[in-house]
């Protein structure tokens, strides 16, 4: 009952929070200085694509942060990566606030967020919302309402990920 019920008010929340990424304007960009990643755990993507596709965004591997969501809560920094950190549900409270730690990185602004999951769930989703970016790109089994670019691939084929968001994401910053 408990979970039914702080299920509920984070849907709550993502939804107002979805109203009012609707209503933000984008801006024109001439580049990407840097690029939050959020990514289920379970996907096991390598942290090269990543490196990859931040030499052909001329993004510093110092400017890329994943967030990778498990059950495993535990930050670290990683020798690639200057900021990697496990997500879990503990990490939100029954209202839906992020704890210390996690509202800190959060309120940080990024350029490019990419939303790498391709379901409905509900923390990634909920956790997206809350992330200030100024462009946000996805797959097309995510919630659209999360996403400014949705690639219609699947997410485990990186090769086909990397050359369509390089593609798209170059087009944009011209």
């Amino acid at each position: 009952m408990f979970r039914f019920l702080s299920d509920f008010v984070l849907r709550y929340r993502l939804n107002k929070n979805l109203k009012q990424l609707a209503g933000v304007s984008k801006e024109r960009f001439t580049h990407f200085k840097n690029i939050i990643i959020l990514i289920p755990q379970e996907y096991e993507i390598e942290d090269q694509l990543f490196l990859k596709l931040s030499k052909e965004l001329k993004v510093h591997k110092q400017d890329i942060s994943i967030v990778q969501f498990g059950k495993n809560d535990e930050s670290e920094v990683s020798g690639k990566m200057i900021y990697k950190m496990n997500f879990s549900k503990k990490a939100i409270s029954f209202w839906g606030v992020l704890n210390d730690d996690h509202v800190l990185f959060f309120d940080k602004k990024f350029d490019l967020l990419i939303n790498y999951f391709d379901d409905k769930t509900l923390l990634p989703s909920y956790v997206s919302s809350l992330c200030k970016a100024k462009f946000r790109l996805g797959f097309s089994n995510a919630d659209h309402t999360l996403n400014d670019l949705i690639l219609t691939i699947n997410p485990k084929d990186v090769d086909l990920f990397l050359s369509e968001s390089i593609k798209y994401l170059r087009t944009i910053i011209k």
